[in-house]
Parts: C-alpha cells; structure tokens; sequence
C-alpha cells in the first residue's frame, strides 16, 4: 500500500493530465521505483508544491574539463535522450523540457535530435561552474536541471533495456573518445576494465609516463594504469606524469602542513563556490584539525570551482569531498522550496578554465 501512495501523482498534476495521461504517469512513477532510481528521483518540492514547476531541463555541461560525454550520447544514444525526457516529463506533470548547451556544435545536434518533438534547446553561456538557471525559460528558479546521465537510464527503463556504460577517455591520448564499456569487446564477468586498456583502445598516450584521473580533473582520484576501475568510471582524463595537476595532487599526502602553510585566507573560493558553503572556512577547520563548521559541507556538489581559482594550488575539492572528511548528509533533495537561483554567482569563462588547469592543448582539433 505504502508503494502504490508513493506512485501516485499530485491531484493538482493528476487534473493538468487528464483521464489516460494520468494513469501512465502513475505507471511510469512505479517503474523507475522498480528500476531502483530511488523512491523520488526528483526533487521533493515537485510533488510537494505542485505546479511551481515551469520545467525541465538537461544541462550538457554537467561533467567535467574536456568531458564528451554528453555530444556522444546525443550523437549516439539520442533516442534514449529523447524518450527519457518525454518520461520525465510525462511523470512530473512539466510543461516544458529541453536540454540547454554552451556548445555550438552539440547545439546544432540537439536541433536536428528535436526537430520533430516539442523538446526545446536552449544556448547557455560558456562559462564554469554550470549554472544554467537563470538563463532558463519561462519561469527561472522553478526548473529542474538534470544529468544526461539521469535522462539516458529514464530512457532506458522505458525501452526495458540496459543503459550504456559510457566512459570518456580524454586528455593525453591519441584519439580521445567515448567508449561504452558494456559493448566493447571485453567480458566484464572475467575481466575488469583498467585504464591502461582504455588507453590502449585510444590508440595509446602521447606520453611516455602518464597518470590517469577517475572523475576528471577538478576533482579526480589518481588510478594506478593495471588496477580495476570502479564500475561506474564515466570519465577518464590521463596526463602526463609531470603534469601540474598530478603535481599539486602529490602535495596533498599531508594535507594539514599543506594548508597551514599556503592557505592564504583569500576567500576566493568562496566567491567563486555555486553552493556558499564557504570552503576557506572549511579549510581552516582542517588545517587546525577542529570539526567542520556545522552544515557546511551539506551542500557541496563537488563542483571543483575552488580548485580552480585557489592562489595556492589546494585543490580544496578534491580535500572536502574526500570520503575521509565526515560530510553530514544534505537535505536539499527533500526541501519542499526550489534551491535559490546562484544569482551574482563568480563564473569562469571556459577558455580560462582550461588555461589555469593546463589543458588548453587537450582540446579537440
């Protein structure tokens, strides 16, 4: 019985859709439940405030530096896109979906994908974090913005079939691509991917010596080149050895001395941070070992705009969502408002992105 209550839609969605559309809502509520997607996928304050949703919207900028996943799965899987957000916004009871880009050329792809749907796309500005709220119709701050990710599983529940395990493998290799590690040619029963192999299938490095990043590169976790990758490694970025960013993550051994020492107290990553959780006061608590000011990392995302723009290289991401660090857990996903929109939020243009984290020769040709 519990089950079935939590499958129904608001009455106030229920009337939006009418008579059939509302029974398929219903039945598509308890499919992502049996899929395991959670008891709620979406943000409570979508049922608990019925009708202050204006929408739904795929950002294809939610992955990390060089990332292509996102074009991949458009290029590729676009029928999986598609039947997602249709689900989604069958399910929800929206008005309005789309997917919203920085990327002309994704955004070229994305029209030809919707040409025959009322799906709408939506030109964003190249900038980091992805903060693409306030730039979408018809009613900002009422939008719930979601992964690629998320939409390719919703499609494929739909299709009752598996989704792809894509992986993209970027950075310092000779033909960066995105690989689908379910249909590769390899028996995962048997054997594990590992990152030398993935490289391998890049047609190898264009370094001698190179260290590869599960998660990218704000915030990614070096991986040793024979050692089994995690199952759910959707990003791949290998260096070179002596990179700078593999550098500055080798300081890290000792993270206490290395923030007592270079923290300089700026605030910068706080006023470039999305969520306002303060990271140069959470750095401070652990350079001095005290316990994290109460709340604070509830919110991260793990974005990585701190790492960015810290002075002293810290990498504070990479330090705050380490599973070492007690994190309290957050209860934004159960909030019956909408987060606040990241107004007069610090963003750093794409271009300048990559040029801080030395990646500007990484980018596609």
């Amino acid at each position: 019985m519990a089950d079935r209550a939590q499958n129904q839609l608001p009455p106030f969605s229920a009337h939006r859709l009418g008579g059939e559309r509302a029974q398929a809502a219903v039945t598509l509520r308890g499919l992502f439940r049996q899929a395991g997607l959670s008891e709620s996928p979406w943000p409570h304050w979508i049922d608990a405030r019925p009708g202050l949703l204006s929408g739904i919207w795929v950002d294809g900028d939610a992955e990390p530096p060089l990332g292509q996943l996102f074009a991949s799965l458009c290029i590729q899987y676009g029928e999986l896109l598609i039947d997602g957000l249709s689900a989604l916004k069958l399910a929800l009871a929206a008005q309005t979906v789309g997917f919203c880009t920085s990327s002309p050329a994704v955004h070229a792809e994305l029209l030809r994908l919707c040409a025959k749907t009322t799906i709408a796309v939506q030109s964003t500005v190249a900038a980091f974090p992805s903060l693409p709220e306030p730039e979408l119709p018809p009613s900002p701050g009422r939008a719930w913005v979601v992964s690629p990710q998320l939409v390719v599983a919703v499609g494929a529940i739909v299709r009752r079939r598996e989704p792809p395990r894509l992986c993209s493998v970027v950075g310092a290799v000779k033909q960066p691509q995105v690989l689908d590690l379910a249909c590769a040619g390899i028996d995962a029963a048997e054997t594990a991917w590992t990152p030398r192999e993935l490289v391998r299938r890049c047609f190898g490095s264009t370094s001698a010596a190179w260290v590869a990043l599960v998660g990218g590169a704000l915030t990614g976790i070096p991986w040793q080149a024979d050692a089994p990758l995690p199952t759910d490694v959707s990003h791949l970025l290998v260096l070179p050895a002596d990179h700078e960013l593999i550098s500055r993550r080798r300081l890290l051994h000792d993270p206490t001395a290395r923030i007592s020492n270079a923290c300089l107290s700026c605030d910068l990553c706080s006023a470039f941070c999305p969520e306002s959780i303060r990271p140069h006061v959470q750095m401070q608590a652990l350079a001095r070992k005290q316990p994290l000011p109460s709340g604070g990392l509830s919110g991260c995302t793990g974005c990585g705009a701190c790492s960015v723009v810290c002075p002293a290289g810290l990498l504070p991401a990479s330090l705050l969502i380490n599973p070492a660090v007690p994190r309290p857990v957050s209860a934004q996903h159960h909030a019956d408002e909408p987060p606040p929109l990241p107004e007069g939020r610090l963003r750093i243009p794409t271009e300048l992105l990559l040029s801080r984290l030395g990646l500007l020769d990484y980018l596609p040709r």
